[in-house]
């Protein structure tokens, strides 16, 4: 039996809204991974659920961050999905991005019409 990957991240659409879902450790080595999937999905509202993110790095912030800032310069609303207390959720905190960017308990919150 084959362990599961360390990471991965898929996004499907809602009602003309898309979510990504990221699972594992998200680090360097699956940074452009995870970019790649968020630029598939540009959508009006983007939401990316980090949930079940076990571990997150610089560069996985720093996909958040451009992320995030492609959907300002769009027009468009980004949120992440993260369980609070978590290693995320405090990353975020430590680094100042929880105050800049839209944090949600549940990603229904934005992708509900």
């Amino acid at each position: 039996m084959t362990d599961p990957p360390a990471f991965s991240a898929q996004a499907e659409r809602r009602d003309g809204a898309s979510l990504v879902t990221a699972r594992g450790e998200l680090d360097l080595a699956v940074a452009d991974e995870l970019s790649a999937v968020l630029d598939s999905a540009q959508a009006p509202t983007l939401v990316l659920d980090l949930r079940d993110v076990t571990f997150i790095d610089s560069s996985g912030l720093s996909v958040i961050v451009a992320a995030h800032q492609r959907a300002r310069a769009a027009g468009a609303r980004f949120a992440l999905v993260v369980t609070r207390p978590s290693p995320v959720h405090r990353l975020l905190e430590l680094c100042g991005l929880a105050q800049t960017l839209t944090l949600i308990d549940d990603p229904d919150t934005l992708l509900v019409a």
